[in-house]
């Protein structure tokens, strides 16, 4: 086929795209509004209690927000239906397939798909492979041979088709410049078309699994992050929704950025927060907002950065243990029923305790429980608090009593039983505990200030690590409720925190996997945060499957500012991670010394003010602390 007869077969098949969106459109809408007179009419005619209506009811509004969705993806295809095409042999079905890759899927019907999702398995043929005999997995993991014969990218704008080309890399340098050359909102609109296969590779990893990635500033790591949940979402629909995720950002200026993308990826009701939001929400009902109050964003002095350590969360794994042996008696518990028998004449108790040493024949003991169980049983019992242990110490001593009774039935009356059972009720302690986290909190703080270690004791006020320390505390001591948290959490700006946010969130959230993104040159708050990844990567990649990646090509900078950067970073004593910008060349850096603060303000502004003049609109000043 010839340039111009593929021309014309290529504006017939987006014009036959753009007429089914067109049809989508108008019946999505008509639905919406039927469905929506219909949640009205049941509105007015509904009372409490009434089952039947209220079913009907929430079905309906569930069906109507489906069909928003599908509405509000077919109006963002009118612009824009697809970007990205691939033809392949199917080795499978043996027969030649034709895909049109896009934002989101459009359908003609129940069987007919004009243009399918990018996060569908085949479309990772695009991103990932060249021309000739390839593979993908299908969703059960199944991998399908195919062999991709083209790949084609479409420039369309406003519904039209300017331009087309086929290539074996998609997403190249070239058509990443003109896409990085429009705003920064143009670029979000693109990215999905312009996904690189080191990205990719990191976007589609399975989530049953921890991965950590390092990424140079301009990698991408948030859009990455956002695009992975998306895909995620998309793909093991039986097993995540959205609110299994947790993303969390250091700042809510990021978090803010997130929320308006995540709506462009088809993603909605993802919980996002800072890790301080996270940690005082895992404090339950032992945090007060209006008793407490967080401190964000600072951090504390040379002296009190062994609270960001992973030495520190030893410590305070040590002071939890000292609690725990101090809370949980583990000797030998007998049962004396003589005495009992004359404790019930005289009034004595008959539970018998071999610490305070009384004078008693041993044939007149039966153990109970003995004190080997219950040590097994607190040490083995490692995802329990204190207070669930003793709970259970508590069950299990009554079950081994009553154990007692059946097998020796004649031995004990009605009213022995029950004064044996009274005896023995709560002999591990209370049901809930008593004693607040904060004053252990500050208990511990104070011990390790007469080891040497000068640390402020906070009152009313917490920052990350005192929060971290306190849901640690909570989890460990005195939580009896399980909850279930995220199943998967998303961590940008990773290398914001130290080892004892990580250490207390792999204990707090079990039953969690994580995506964890960072770029460790660029820890801000050096002796706090993480200078390399090595500690981390033995805390959550501790299983085969479990995975590091690197995202090395930054599409921010120029080629100057990223070897200017490079320079600056290869005087460190940490591992440094280079950048490989795309080719895009701007201005060398420009140095200018200065002799005194007051001549730094006035040269910072005359650069100001001359960029000004020249149209520059977008000016950051960055200095090293906020004062």
């Amino acid at each position: 086929m010839n340039k111009k007869d593929e021309r014309r077969e290529e504006e017939d098949y987006l014009q036959k795209t753009m007429q089914v969106i067109r049809k989508n459109i108008a019946s999505y809408e008509e639905e919406v509004s039927q469905m929506q007179e219909q949640i009205d009419e049941m509105l007015d005619h509904y009372h409490d209690n009434d089952v039947e209506v209220y079913t009907a009811l929430s079905n309906t509004v569930t069906m109507r927000d489906n069909m928003k969705h599908a509405l509000l993806k077919n109006l963002k295809a009118m612009k824009k239906p697809y970007f990205g095409r691939i033809i392949f042999w199917d080795e499978t079905m043996e027969k030649e397939e034709s895909l049109y890759i896009g934002r989101g899927g459009i359908a003609k019907d129940t069987t007919h798909q004009m243009v399918i999702d990018w996060r569908a398995p085949v479309a990772n043929a695009y991103y990932e492979n060249g021309l000739g005999t390839c593979s993908y997995l299908s969703p059960d993991g199944k991998e399908l041979p195919i062999d991709l014969k083209l790949k084609r990218t479409y420039e369309i704008e406003d519904s039209k088709l300017l331009d087309y080309f086929d290539t074996e890399v998609i997403a190249n340098d070239d058509l990443l410049t003109k896409y990085l050359a429009k705003n920064k909102q143009a670029v979000l609109g693109e990215i999905i078309a312009t996904i690189q296969k080191e990205q990719n590779d990191i976007i589609r990893k399975s989530p049953y699994h921890n991965m950590i990635v390092q990424g140079v500033a301009g990698s991408g790591k948030t859009t990455v992050a956002m695009h992975r949940i998306s895909y995620i979402l998309y793909n093991y629909q039986e097993r995540f929704r959205p609110d299994d995720f947790y993303i969390v950002g250091s700042n809510r200026i990021l978090l803010e950025y997130i929320t308006g993308v995540l709506p462009d990826l088809d993603v909605y009701g993802i919980r996002q927060m800072t890790m301080e939001q996270l940690f005082t929400r895992l404090l339950y009902e032992d945090w007060d907002e209006k008793k407490y109050k967080v401190l964000s964003g600072g951090q504390g002095n040379a002296d009190d950065r062994i609270r960001g350590t992973s030495t520190w969360f030893e410590e305070l794994k040590k002071y939890c243990r000292l609690i725990e042996k101090e809370a949980i008696d583990t000797s030998t518990i007998y049962l004396n029923p003589r005495q009992f028998v004359e404790g019930l004449r005289g009034g004595v108790s008959g539970v018998y305790d071999e610490t305070e040493g009384e004078e008693v024949n041993p044939k007149d003991l039966i153990e109970i429980l003995s004190g080997r169980d219950i040590d097994d049983y607190v040490r083995e019992m490692t995802k329990m608090s204190v207070q669930s242990k003793i709970n259970m110490l508590n069950e299990r001593l009554l079950v081994k009593i009553k154990d007692e009774f059946l097998r020796n039935r004649v031995r004990y009356t009605e009213k022995e039983r029950k004064a044996i059972v009274k005896a023995y009720r709560g002999r591990f302690g209370k049901n809930v505990w008593k004693p607040s986290i904060f004053d252990m909190y500050r208990e511990f703080l104070l011990e390790q200030r007469e080891k040497g270690y000068r640390v402020r004791i906070p009152d009313k006020e917490f920052d990350v690590y005192d929060l971290a320390a306190l849901a640690f505390i909570y989890k460990r001591i005195k939580e009896t409720e399980v909850i279930s948290e995220a199943h998967h959490v998303v961590i940008d700006e990773a290398q914001d925190y130290g080892m004892m946010a990580y250490s207390v969130l792999d204990f707090c959230m079990k039953d969690c996997t994580y995506t964890v993104m960072g770029d460790v040159s660029q820890n801000i708050h050096f002796g706090y945060g993480l200078n390399d990844w090595e500690e981390l990567k033995r805390l959550l990649l501790n299983t085969d499957r479990a995975e590091f990646g690197v995202l090395k090509k930054s599409y921010r900078n120029t080629v100057e500012i990223s070897n200017f950067a490079m320079n600056i970073l290869r005087h460190g004593t940490f591992a440094a991670y280079p950048a490989e910008p795309i080719i895009r060349h701007g201005k060398e850096v420009e140095v200018r010394e200065v002799t005194f603060e007051g001549r730094l303000w006035k040269e910072a502004t005359k650069v100001c003010i001359d960029w000004l003049e020249r149209g520059l609109n977008t000016i950051a000043v960055v200095c090293r602390t906020e004062e």
